[in-house]
């Protein structure tokens, strides 16, 4: 054990002795490690939080789906009669929408813009748990008089017109090749979910507004539905809402026992969204891995150097009796002090980046113990496995020849 620590003690002298390249060779180490403990903490915290902001808004959303498939059964559409009789009829339950998209562009005093339009009753308001921070939602008299109102969220807010405080304003909307002017009427809260979603694809302003609008101003009427969004008053009434829903809309289109109208949950969605980010977590792990072993291969570069440098003193070593044993530890242990102590600091800076990341975007970055115990492992293991081979040419070495080097 005391030969061990003597090892320890000159393998942290010579990287002592030559700081500047010993900080370089650990820089693949770091920034590996850093960037695999950087994009798991963040992957995992942005799956708890978009789970938790998918069941929160969830718990008594209900999307039921007309399956019309079977080219030998006459189409299905669901329609307005259908929300009404569903909303005079089933109990618990809080509303009931389509979600209809639609896609043009959008003037303000910003300039032109890409938009979607998100198309709905009133009930649209619960499809979404950010709540209404300025404003109003529009009503059931806006949408059944067809009024030319919209909600937007607060960074598309900005986007128009450079700051929130826009209710009352008026933009102009474009689909169909039809321009109307709207009243901007309530400013939706961003959640983190949507703010990561907007910075890494949507290029469009998100707009929420009646459903009639898009027929009585912009002369596109929707005649039916291969699906509608059911909004129970609590999660713990969901599943009884959905079929009694069924039950009734099967009832009204002659399709009992058939099994055509279907639930699809907001867990089943919830897996599918974290399924991607898992694939896509360990997708880009895997290419932060592929630094660790660039970085290990300049371990193995250094110490191959280094084991050129002191040719002679080992050449004195082993003249002295030093075992060959001996000498390929002394090797061993100075790789791996430079890959460990690189490792720990790629943790270091992996925890405070993720922190900072996801502290920026208002979520918590998911830190997992394991992940840190593995990477120092690996970070070390790194550093054995590449330290072999300069290790075992240190230890070969002839006395003699060791000796004769110039």
């Amino acid at each position: 054990m005391g030969q061990f620590l003597e090892y320890i003690k000159m393998a942290l002298a010579n990287l002592r002795a030559k700081k500047g390249r010993s900080i370089l060779t650990m820089l693949g180490i770091i920034i590996g490690i850093a960037s695999v403990i950087m994009i798991i903490s963040i992957g995992n915290g942005v799956k708890a939080q978009i789970s938790s902001e998918l069941e929160s808004m969830g718990g008594g959303l209900i999307y039921l789906r007309v399956d019309n498939q079977n080219k030998d059964k006459e189409a299905v559409e669901l329609k307005e009669e259908d929300f009404d009789a569903l909303n005079s009829k089933i109990s618990n339950l809080k509303g009931v929408t389509p979600l209809y998209n639609v896609w043009g562009s959008v003037t303000s005093p910003k300039g032109n813009f890409d938009a979607m339009g998100g198309a709905g009753t009133e009930a649209l308001e619960f499809n979404n748990s950010d709540p209404i921070i300025k404003g109003k939602y529009f009503s059931k008299e806006d949408y059944l008089a067809g009024r030319k109102v919209c909600v937007v969220s607060e960074s598309d807010a900005v986007k128009l017109f450079g700051n929130t405080d826009v209710v009352g304003m008026t933009i102009e909307l474009t689909f169909y090749n039809v321009t109307q002017e709207m009243t901007i009427v309530g400013i939706r809260q961003n959640s983190t979910a949507k703010l990561l979603a907007s910075l890494m694809s949507s290029p469009y302003v998100q707009v929420e507004m009646p459903i009639s609008v898009l027929g009585d101003q912009f002369g596109f009427y929707v005649q039916g539905f291969d699906g509608i969004y059911l909004i129970a008053d609590s999660s713990s009434t969901a599943a009884q809402v959905a079929q009694d829903g069924i039950s009734l809309l099967e009832s009204r289109h002659n399709i009992r026992g058939e099994g055509r109208i279907q639930i699809e949950t907001m867990a089943e969605q919830t897996g599918m969204i974290t399924n991607v980010l898992d694939m896509v977590t360990i997708f880009i792990a895997f290419v932060a891995i592929i630094s660790l072993v660039v970085g290990g291969i300049g371990v193995m570069n250094i110490m191959l150097v280094s084991v050129t440098e002191r040719t002679r003193e080992i050449g004195i070593r082993k003249a002295l009796g030093a075992r060959t044993g001996s000498v390929m530890l002394q090797f061993l242990a100075e790789s791996a002090i430079i890959t460990l102590v690189g490792g720990l600091i790629g943790i270091l800076i992996g925890i405070t980046g993720a922190i900072g990341i996801c502290a920026a975007f208002g979520f918590e970055a998911g830190i997992e113990t394991s992940v840190i115990i593995i990477a120092t492992i690996f970070s070390s293991g790194v550093g054995l496995f590449f330290g072999i081979y300069p290790a075992k040419k240190a230890a070969k070495l002839s006395p003699i020849e060791a000796l004769r080097h110039d």
